[in-house]
């Protein structure tokens, strides 16, 4: 894999997951169960591993972890990647049938713009299996011959299960607003939990600051929270300072889970009209809170959020007035907007805990052994 603590992100998130999935196959199978992770280091071992899993960290040293790939493969040895890019120090033996191989695969770079070598490699698998429907279905639009099949992700472990609705406490929360100004928040926030990269741009950060003055003018106790980190935090800072909303927008930066966990259940709703969601793990974290989610039709985002009962998909974050009106259904309706929330809790609780996602996991995995 990737990496899963040492890294951000939601594959690393779903690492989680699938190693605590892999880890009962291993032991209701009695086979052993060793996790290489590239970009990890030892002190990210997860606690949850059996005593007698081997936790090989790379550190980012590619050349040694093909190498220990290769010299894996001697064995009769099932691999499991969290990207095809991992899988390709072993195409000439997955191409031979000589090793097996499952390839996780979690958004575009599964079926946009795939080298060749990487899409060779998705063919040669034995199975992929995609984080939900969605990718899938792209996938097959792209990809001439693989074997795929949806296992949509879940809540990621490390993140508590609420097992009843949490409603917002009275606790006062309080960050620096664009203008410089710390302010707390009100009963009107709208939050957006993502990590702000050059190469993830169209999350929906741009587009809800450029529509935030217009929306202020209809609820004037409307704020915006952008919590999160990256290359491009000081690019769209500044794109908020500049605007007239400036006071009513934020960006608190990292948050460790308590602290996103007290801001999700302060939020009003979560607001994330991305156009390259592979799933939206986000979205699972919202809907533990009881909080209705707005994403994107023809997304992953269709995979987790049921249109007018769970939240609002939208067409097109980039239209403004189809953004506003989305927005002002959500903010002038509270009770609505309470029950679309309370129904998202329960179809977290149905289909998208982390139990459901391992489950799924082990399933596929159990019927290559």
């Amino acid at each position: 894999m990737t990496g899963s603590l040492g890294v951000s992100g939601g594959i690393a998130k779903a690492n989680l997951n699938v190693m605590q999935a892999l880890d009962r196959v291993s032991r209701e199978t009695d086979t052993s169960f060793e996790v290489l992770s590239l970009l990890d280091t030892a002190e990210h071992r997860p606690t949850f591993l059996s005593e007698d899993v081997q936790f090989r960290p790379f550190g980012g040293d590619k050349k040694a972890f093909a190498l220990q790939l290769l010299k894996a493969s001697s064995r009769n040895t099932l691999f499991c990647f969290d990207h095809v890019s991992l899988s390709l120090p072993l195409l000439p033996l997955m191409a031979s049938g000589r090793t097996r191989a499952v390839i996780f695969n979690h958004g575009s770079e599964s079926w946009k713009k795939l080298q060749r070598l990487n899409r060779l490699s998705l063919g040669a698998a034995s199975m992929c299996l995609t984080n939900s429907n969605y990718t899938l279905s792209k996938m097959r639009q792209h990809v001439a011959r693989f074997n795929g099949v949806a296992c949509q992700l879940g809540l990621p472990p490390d993140f508590e299960l609420n097992h009843q609705p949490v409603m917002t406490n009275g606790l006062r929360l309080g960050f620096d607003a664009a203008d410089g100004q710390t302010r707390f928040l009100g009963d009107r926030v709208l939050l957006l939990v993502s990590r702000m990269h050059p190469t993830e741009r169209q999350k929906g950060h741009r587009e809800l600051i450029n529509i935030m003055p217009r929306l202020l003018e209809r609820f004037p106790n409307v704020q915006m929270v952008f919590a999160g980190t990256g290359d491009d935090l000081s690019t769209l800072l500044e794109l908020a300072r500049t605007s007239s909303a400036a006071s009513s927008i934020f960006f608190p930066g990292f948050l460790p889970n308590e602290q996103l966990r007290q801001l999700y259940q302060h939020s009003y709703a979560f607001v994330m009209p991305s156009k390259q969601e592979g799933f939206g793990q986000t979205y699972l974290e919202a809907m533990n809170f009881a909080k209705p989610c707005i994403g994107c039709f023809d997304q992953g985002a269709e995979d987790v959020i049921t249109q007018s009962e769970t939240g609002f998909l939208v067409k097109e974050p980039g239209d403004s007035a189809e953004l506003l009106t989305v927005l002002s259904d959500l903010l002038i309706d509270p009770e609505r907007a309470s029950s679309m929330g309370l129904n998202g809790f329960r179809k977290l609780h149905d289909h998208f805990t982390s139990a459901h996602h391992q489950a799924r996991v082990q399933e596929h995995i159990s019927a290559l052994l």
